[in-house]
């Protein structure tokens, strides 16, 4: 199946800023006009962005620019809103619904390709792209160049793989498999997911997830991304698995990580549903639910939105990051913007 380079685009934009002379005078305190957002890494940097989209820091007693953060046209040319329903801005000029109730569970997949949208007729599906980052493919130009061409079909898989399988415990049921091999020093992760840049959740949007995961072999760090390609980094909160306790962590900003103090823990070999619900907020208001298996297991407020203009377009699935080989299989993946 030929692959339409219009979708796989959404899933790579990252906007990194080259240095140039600050948009404000330099001054011992970086200016309150336009200011829409401070925060301090955990390294101690205190960063200042600002509505056109730049990102400055003090230091030396100057405000200095530092980055790109965003576009600050980024909506104008990715989406367009038609009545009610929002709608993708492809290269070409053409519209694309964004999707905010989707369920897969591979029943009807015989070739992994077809999972993924390639064409403006493809509104019945939901993925865009996978990614394959591993030793043989560890920078973003290998393995975006590997999805191209599996998607085309003029390649393979090398090392990390995604297959449809029959379930270990169900044989009448099929289920993904993405298999990631351990990085190598010189990487800091590898990963094996698929994902889906159809998503449009701005602030005060609600997102409602759910999947069932059967780790079989190793320890993935990450399991569920939900990001923003249109920022630098693709920020925002993801489900990740420390000491086998499943928890929420913010990927921007100060890193705020939200704990699991319950009892409730993740064992391999044994199928576990992940349900999940954020109100998307850049202040404390923003709404964080967790379950295990049925089970509440962090229900709390907090930001889990990396600034307010942000919309959260990808939805990211899999072995979205591990510092070890590991083999995870996954069903009944679901995400709605109303509680079910």
């Amino acid at each position: 199946m030929k692959t339409n380079n219009i979708f796989i685009c959404c899933c790579f934009i990252i906007l990194f800023g080259c240095k140039k002379d600050p948009v404000v005078a330099e001054t011992s305190l970086c200016p309150a006009e336009g200011l829409i957002q401070t925060f301090t890494t955990p390294d101690g940097e205190e960063f200042f962005i600002y509505e056109d989209g730049a990102a400055y820091t003090n230091s030396n007693g100057s405000c200095n620019f530092e980055l790109q953060y965003f576009d600050a046209k980024f909506i104008a040319i990715n989406y367009e809103t038609i009545a009610t329903e929002t709608f993708l801005i492809t290269d070409e000029g053409d519209l694309f619904p964004t999707k905010s109730n989707f369920y897969e569970d591979f029943e009807n997949t015989s070739e992994i390709e077809d999972l993924f949208v390639s064409s403006l007729t493809d509104t019945h599906l939901y993925w865009t792209s996978f990614t394959l980052q591993s030793p043989a493919t560890p920078e973003v130009a290998d393995y975006t160049n590997l999805f191209q061409c599996i998607m085309n079909g003029t390649c393979t898989f090398i090392d990390n793989k995604i297959e449809v399988i029959k379930d270990p415990t169900d044989a009448s049921n099929q289920v993904l498999q993405l298999t990631s091999i351990s990085p190598t020093a010189a990487m800091v992760t590898s990963k094996t997911s698929i994902s889906s840049s159809l998503n449009f959740y701005p602030k005060d949007s609600e997102l409602w997830f759910e999947a069932d995961y059967y780790i079989l072999d190793g320890m993935p760090f990450s399991i569920v991304d939900f990001e923003s390609t249109y920022f630098f980094q693709e920020p925002g909160p993801r489900i990740v698995i420390r000491e086998r306790k499943l928890e929420l962590e913010n990927k921007f900003g100060s890193k705020l990580n939200f704990e699991n103090t319950s009892a409730a823990t993740i064992s391999p070999k044994q199928w576990f549903t992940l349900k999940v619900h954020l109100k998307f907020s850049d202040v404390q208001d923003g709404v964080i639910e967790i379950w295990q298996d049925g089970i509440p297991i962090i229900s709390t407020v907090g930001i889990n939105l990396p600034i307010s203009n942000s919309i959260q377009n990808i939805l990211e699935v899999g072995a979205t990051a591990s510092s070890i080989g590991c083999i995870l299989l996954m069903d009944n993946i679901r995400i709605s913007n109303t509680p079910f």
